[in-house]
């Protein structure tokens, strides 16, 4: 059986990227106004959904793989 690498993209990615077009801020910038207000809201599934964006994105973990 043969895996496929796991895609990132969601609509929360598409928002996020939109925005940022839009208005000319960082896109991780407007990642994490979106995180703080979800998790103000208690939207756990939306919080996941803005985390896997950011991950994508590569806006988590810098630390981790050095400054980027």
């Amino acid at each position: 059986m043969t895996k496929f690498p796991e895609q990132g993209r969601n609509e929360v990615t598409d928002e996020a990227l939109r925005e940022a077009t839009r208005t000319g801020k960082d896109v991780c910038a407007i990642l994490k106004v979106m995180l703080q207000a979800a998790k103000r809201a208690r939207d756990r599934a939306r919080q996941k959904k803005i985390e896997r964006a950011q991950k994508f994105l590569g806006c988590r973990n810098r630390k981790k793989r050095g400054s980027r």
